[in-house]
């Protein structure tokens, strides 16, 4: 089997990696830019510890912007998570399983059963009528 790296590789061995790769950043980036809760409240990076942004009035949301920004910034973690995740068993599979059937099944010929005695023989296969 060709490696992704080798010449020989098909463009589905080089795509599906590269559009992994991409989503894995995008996952990244995700994590790293800053965000507003609830329309409202200013928070830091998720990476970051997705602290509220200190001129944030008091009283902007119901309970602690603070912990509303932490909580925020974790399921966004998570999210980021599973998708960086997924998309490397992805990008890993198209890369490396095989797509193209083994050489002996290319050939095209087509090995059927040979009909038992009697069979086939002015027999619609209906019964007695």
């Amino acid at each position: 089997m060709v490696k992704p790296w080798e010449p020989g590789a098909s463009l589905r061995q080089r795509a599906v990696p590269a559009v992994a790769a991409v989503v894995m950043v995008a996952a990244l980036v995700y994590v790293l830019l800053p965000f507003t809760f609830a329309g409202v409240v200013k928070c830091s990076s998720a990476f970051g510890g997705s602290q509220a942004d200190s001129d944030t009035p008091a009283g902007i949301t119901l309970g602690n912007a603070d912990q509303s920004c932490a909580n925020t910034g974790g399921e966004r973690l998570v999210t980021a998570g599973v998708i960086a995740a997924a998309a490397l068993v992805l990008g890993l599979a198209g890369a490396f399983l095989p797509s193209d059937p083994p050489s002996d099944e290319k050939s095209g010929d087509v090995l059927a059963r040979e009909p038992a005695d009697g069979e086939g023989e002015g027999d619609d296969g209906g019964g007695n009528r």
